[in-house]
């Protein structure tokens, strides 16, 4: 459990990046339609709920950052760090992180990790249990509305209107309306409807569920059903093609007063940031064509550019030697220095720092800390390796070097080699690397055993 609450994490530290976006887009494109405000907000859900993404030059996203700022193996990191590409964030985080107890069996972070995997479930399921108490609530309150036609439901015992239900949702009306007012009330709600808001929002809900311990996921969540909200007032706006707008904001307004309904389930017409729906439809005006496609266009070159990732091409590519362990598509490797007998100078400095640097095959491998670095292995990383067992090199081979870009061959070849050390490798591997991507593996016969 505790590797899915760090995958979640680093979902939310992702999306948290994006989410700020947004609302600095959104407040520059506040004279542009709602619905392209309410529309960047699956850019923010795309972050929430998928762990990768395609990359591309065009991203704005932070650069030079792993694949996942926060490493599956930080637990049992002797310095742990994140690397998230924001300098201010993984300073406050890394300095925040506890250090390890020299002698203890368990890291301290690994601890705490697990406690808040467990926090982290109990909150998920109090959201859950209280969102479905509200609706059974809600629910029985609604037992006495009127069917008056198809799915539009009538009660004495509301004072908002609403739409309620997943697959066959119904609009509830109060019972006090009177037909202009009804007209344009049940124009918002059906579209509502139409726009597939109410799963929307359930769905929105959900997200927030799961990522709840973050603060700017619920001001992502609420902003979001503000515009949800608003870009609806101006579908209506516009669809009556008459000058409702004092009227409507009328009803807004006494619609709203004295009556919560939970926010995460029905979308109520008069929920929720009254004064600045009523003050959009005010001064609402029928936007020009080309301030609309200039927000569209803004708006979708944004999003793509908050939905990719870096690109390949934004970074150079480096080498580092170390120890291995591939679980999955991840490789985690503990950097080391080989130093050759060779380089008195740099076993001098060591020497005067205390190490002991003894170079009986010709070398000595200088390992100072286990931290660990995170990268991804793609279907274009390259392996090149001693295929001492000939198991893809016919015999006879001279130098046994086989290279494949097919995992499962070099992970055979792990296996058939390094039997009896799984899942590191007791020799230093020569990993390139490129913007958190593996480029190439590579096993040098002078450290194969």
């Amino acid at each position: 459990m505790s590797e899915l609450f760090l995958t979640v994490l680093n979902m939310s530290l992702t999306a948290s990046y994006v989410i700020v976006f947004v609302i600095l887009i959104r407040f520059l494109l506040k004279k542009a339609p709602k619905v392209i405000s309410y529309a960047l907000w699956g850019v923010v859900a795309f972050r929430l709920l998928i762990p990768f993404s395609f990359e591309s030059m065009f991203s704005l996203m932070p650069r030079n950052t792993n694949a996942v700022p926060i490493p599956q193996d930080i637990i049992y990191q002797q310095i742990p760090q994140i690397n998230s590409g924001i300098k201010v964030v993984d300073s406050f985080v890394n300095n925040s992180f506890p250090a390890p107890t020299i002698g203890a069996s368990v890291n301290p972070l690994q601890i705490y990790v697990e406690m808040g995997a467990y926090i982290w479930v109990l909150g998920i399921i109090a959201l859950l249990v209280y969102s479905l108490i509200s609706i059974l609530t809600l629910k029985r309150r609604l037992k006495s509305a009127q069917l008056i036609e198809k799915n539009i439901f009538e009660a004495k015992n509301l004072k908002t209107p609403f739409v309620l239900g997943l697959i066959s949702p119904k609009i509830y009306l109060p019972y006090r309306l009177n037909a202009i007012e009804r007209s344009y009330i049940l124009l918002h709600e059906q579209t509502h409807i139409h726009r597939k808001d109410h799963i929307i929002k359930i769905l929105g809900f959900l997200i927030l569920s799961v990522h709840w311990f973050n603060p700017l996921v619920w001001i992502a969540f609420m902003l979001m059903s503000a515009d949800m909200e608003l870009s609806c007032d101006e579908r209506v706006l516009k669809e009556m093609n008459e000058d409702i707008k004092k009227p409507y904001a009328n009803s807004l307004l006494s619609l709203a007063t004295g009556e919560y309904i939970f926010n995460c389930n029905p979308l109520a017409f008069g929920e929720g940031n009254v004064k600045g729906r009523i003050k959009n439809v005010l001064n609402y005006k029928k936007p020009r064509f080309w301030v609309v496609v200039l927000a569209a266009i803004v708006a979708l070159a944004i999003g793509i550019g908050l939905l990719v990732n870096p690109g390949v091409n934004s970074s150079i590519p480096r080498l580092i030697t170390g120890y291995m362990v591939i679980e999955d598509d991840l490789l985690y490797i503990d950097e080391v220095e080989i130093i050759y007998r060779e380089d008195t100078e740099r076993i001098e400095e060591l020497e005067e720092l205390g190490e002991s640097i003894t170079t009986p095959s010709g070398y000595h491998i200088y390992n100072p800390d286990t931290d660990k670095q995170t990268f991804k292995i793609t279907k274009e990383t390259t392996y090149t390796f001693v295929d001492y067992s000939f198991l893809f090199l016919e015999d006879g081979v001279a130098d046994r070097l086989y290279t494949t870009t097919n995992k499962e061959e070099f992970m055979l070849h792990l296996d058939e080699s390094y039997s009896d050390s799984p899942p590191a490798q007791k020799v230093p591997f020569f990993i390139e690397v490129k913007d958190g991507k593996v480029i190439s593996i590579t096993e040098k016969i002078e450290f194969t055993i």
